[in-house]
Order: C-alpha cells, then sequence, then structure tokens
C-alpha cells in the first residue's frame, strides 16, 4: 500500500470512527504542529534573517578543512587573508517549516505525523557578499501530546552541510599549487540519524525541553573520524563505514574507538513567555548542545574516550508578536552563541558571535 492510500486510508477511519463516538477530530493538515520548533536553536525548523557578528579572531571563517593523504591529516587551506576588522560581519538567512500532519485528537490525548526541514546559509556581509555555505536538513516522524502540556516526538533527522561555489572559487585561486582533482574536501553529514524530543509546557508562559540524536548503525556520516566503529555503509553490510568514508578521505585512522561512542547530539533548553498585553509576548530562551563527535578533536587518530563532549550554547530573547497569517508567529530576537559557527561544514571552528534579526516560526 502506497503512502498516499495508507494516509487516506487512516483519514477515513478517523473521520467515520468520530462520527460514531463523537470525541475524536481528525486534521489533514494543521497548520500549528503539536511540537513546536526551539527558539534559541541555531537549526530551529523557523525562517529567519539574522546578522551577526563573532566577536573572537580564531572563530571566523578564512579556510576550508580538506583530507590530506600525505600527512595524514585534516589541514585547514586558507581561501582568504582578511584582517579580523574587516571580515567579521556575516548574515544566516534560513529558510524552514514544521508541518504536522494526519492530526488524531481524543479529549486530553493527541496524535500527528510531522514533517520539518529546511536550508540554512551564511553570507559575508562585506565586499561581495559571497556565500560561504549552505546546509540541508529535514525530518519526519511522530508526535504524541498529552493534556496539552507533554509533547513527545520521534522520528528520523538529516543533517548535511554544503560549501559554497563562490568560497570555493576563491579557495582555487588562492592555492593554485594544489592539485584538486586529487583533493578531497571533509564534510559534515548525518544522514541519517534517529531522534527522540520531549517537550513540557505547565502553562503558557514556562517550556522545557530535551532530545536525542543518534546516527543509525547504517548510515552516511562524514567526516570519517566521526564515524562510530560499529557503523556499516549503507547497502552493504559487510563494510565498516568509518573505514570506507576515511578511505574516500585518503587517509589511515588507526585508533580503536571505543564502544560507548556513537556520535551522539544531545540538546536541552528552555523558554518563557511573558504577555504584553494583547501585542504578543517578551521572551527569553535558552538553548545547549553537547556533541560526543567532540572526543574526536575533529583530527585524525585524536579520538580518546578521555576527551570531552564539545558544548554550544545559545541565550537571548525577544518580542514576539500574536499570531498573524497562517497562524505563523513574527519574532524580533538577539542572541548570544558560543560554540560552533552556524554552518555545519564548520563544525570544527569554535565562535563566539551576537546575531540579532527576525524570524517567523510555529
Amino acid at each position: 500500500m502506497s503512502i498516499k492510500r495508507l494516509i487516506c486510508a487512516f483519514g477515513l477511519s478517523a473521520v467515520l470512527i468520530g462520527t460514531i463516538f463523537g470525541s475524536i477530530v481528525f486534521e489533514a493538515a494543521p497548520i500549528d504542529p503539536l511540537f513546536r520548533e526551539f527558539l534559541a536553536d541555531p537549526y530551529s525548523n523557523s525562517t529567519s534573517f539574522r546578522p551577526f557578528s563573532v566577536l573572537n579572531e580564531d572563530g571566523v571563517p578564512r579556510g576550508i578543512l580538506i583530507a590530506d593523504s600525505e600527512t595524514n591529516q585534516y589541514v585547514e587551506v586558507p581561501f582568504e587573508d582578511r584582517s579580523y576588522e574587516d571580515n567579521h560581519d556575516f548574515y544566516q538567512l534560513k529558510s524552514a517549516a514544521n508541518i504536522g500532519l494526519c492530526r488524531l485528537s481524543v479529549d486530553w490525548f493527541q496524535i500527528e505525523g510531522y514533517l520539518n526541514g529546511g536550508v540554512n546559509t551564511v553570507f559575508q556581509n562585506y565586499g561581495s557578499t559571497d556565500t560561504l555555505g549552505f546546509d540541508g536538513f529535514y525530518g519526519a516522524g511522530v508526535t504524541v501530546r498529552l493534556f496539552d502540556k507533554l509533547a513527545m516526538q520521534f522520528g528520523f533527522h538529516h543533517f548535511s552541510g554544503h560549501w559554497g561555489d563562490e568560497t570555493l572559487k576563491s579557495l582555487i585561486e588562492e592555492n593554485d599549487d594544489i592539485d584538486w582533482d586529487e583533493t578531497r574536501l571533509v564534510e559534515y553529514t548525518r544522514g541519517n540519524s534517529w531522534l527522540a524530543s520531549v517537550s513540557f509546557e505547565p502553562n503558557e508562559m514556562i517550556r522545557i525541553y530535551g532530545s536525542a540524536e543518534l546516527p543509525k548503525s547504517s548510515a552516511w556520516i562524514r567526516p570519517g573520524v566521526h564515524v562510530p566503529s560499529y557503523t556499516v555503509k549503507p547497502g552493504s553490510t559487510a563494510t565498516n563505514q568509518q573505514d570506507y568514508i576515511t578511505g574516500q578521505e585518503g587517509v589511515d585512522s588507526t585508533v580503536e574507538y571505543d564502544e560507548s561512542y556513537r556520535a551522539w547530539r544531545l540538546q536541552a533548553g528552555s523558554e518563557l513567555r511573558l504577555p504584553v498585553r494583547s501585542f504578543g509576548s517578551v521572551f527569553f530562551a535558552g538553548d545547549i548542545q553537547f556533541h560526543q563527535d567532540g572526543q574526536t578533536e575533529h583530527q585524525v587518530d585524536e579520538y580518546s574516550p578521555d576527551n570531552p563532549w564539545e558544548i554550544t550554547y545559545s541565550v537571548g530573547g525577544g518580542f514576539e508578536f500574536n499570531q498573524g497569517l497562517l497562524d505563523r508567529k513574527f519574532r524580533l530576537e538577539g542572541y548570544y552563541v558560543n560554540g560552533r559557527f552556524p554552518l555545519l561544514n564548520y563544525f570544527y571552528k569554535r565562535s563566539q558571535y551576537v546575531v540579532f534579526g527576525l524570524a517567523i516560526g510555529g
């Protein structure tokens, strides 16, 4: 049976049951999802335009990571040599959506499918405003909400980073001594992972949430040093994925990974909304993420179970106007972020930045 027919059958059954018992409500495509995106998450499923300034010189992207087979290392090759004063301003443009599908409500119990995802880009905010790269992310699964306070979500999630063509052009022009036909660029991919999240809202003002993401045992994961040792190549259970990806990159990892290393990403946060008459709400939000792949130090043969997980956190707030067109909410927001630069391929770059911008979400 196709997915389309399955959805239709589910919908017709729900409508029939609701007609008989009178307490069941079915919605094919509700505008407001049962599980809202996280406000302070740089990769939340919302649409936003956010100029930001990097506060630390080491946090400014100036190069691209490549796999150097001669040194058996990941090496950053520069694509520009501008000073910090000339190139620490950027802007992030993200287009994303969070959609609920086939919602079934029975008194205090609600269940629906969900589909979310989008594209994230970062541009230089000077000169020709070249794009540093773009990310694609999406997810799908099921959400259950109880008593209109506790929401639980389970499904899969995809992350993938891509280098910007203008940045690649600058990279090649700046490094004409490198044989680019034989050089492998290092990219960040998690395709796909299991994702489980929970959100608790005791009232309309307070929200606490947590999330855990774990790559599947058969999944595409990059770079090679991030791959757990038990992972196999999709479509070929006899091929170890860590060996396969590092082989593609032209590096050789000889360090034995502990069984506890699974490339987890853990996330938690809280949100507070303070209503302001009929206009909307002042909100405060904080988000923290723990990346187990930080134990690899993002380098060949540097993994150790004693290395710390990498942390990214953001704190801030703003003003959220009451719902407008199609039940979307418009926000003015500002955050301080300490951790990874907001492009997946710069996973190895530790940045501190202040961001102010506009966002539209659920």
